[in-house]
């Protein structure tokens, strides 16, 4: 009985080998597969990066030859209006004070807001500008932490 029990054991180690060795196999192909397929989904994830820093070049060149343009009709229009409220407001100053230098001095602090007000606004429109949602993508498709 003994024989006939080492001779199971001996055949079963035999038929588990090959049986073994097909799962390696095919464990081997799924990698393989896994392998194939994260690579076409990182040159998929790659195209829309692409994809999606060529439309922000669009529009932020869009937005800065916008801003340009609205920036130098914008200054026309206040040079002309500017020009001919610190004339009346000048003229108006003068005539009701008969001083020189109160007249200045108010026409002076008229412009000083007047650029503090356009400095804001530059800033504001300008920072519309850039490619934030591209390094967003980037810093994903990379695996990039900003905080590191």
């Amino acid at each position: 009985m003994q024989s006939s029990q080492s001779t199971d054991e001996k055949t079963q180690d035999a038929t588990e080998q090959p049986l073994n060795a097909d799962q390696w196999q095919d464990h081997l192909a799924k990698l393989s597969d896994y392998g194939k397929q994260l690579y076409i989904d990182y040159r998929k994830q790659t195209g829309t990066c692409k994809q999606l820093a060529a439309a922000e070049w669009r529009l932020s060149t869009r937005s800065l030859a916008l801003t340009i343009i609205l920036l130098v009709c914008f200054a026309g229009g206040l040079v002309l209006l500017w020009a001919g409220l610190l004339a009346t407001v000048g003229i108006a100053i003068f005539s009701f004070s008969q001083s020189l230098w109160l007249a200045a001095i108010s026409l002076i602090a008229l412009q000083l807001l007047c650029l503090a007000w356009l400095w804001k606004n530059i800033g504001y429109v300008s920072s519309k500008i850039g490619f934030d949602h591209t390094l967003k993508s980037v810093r994903q498709l990379f695996n990039i932490n900003k905080d590191e």
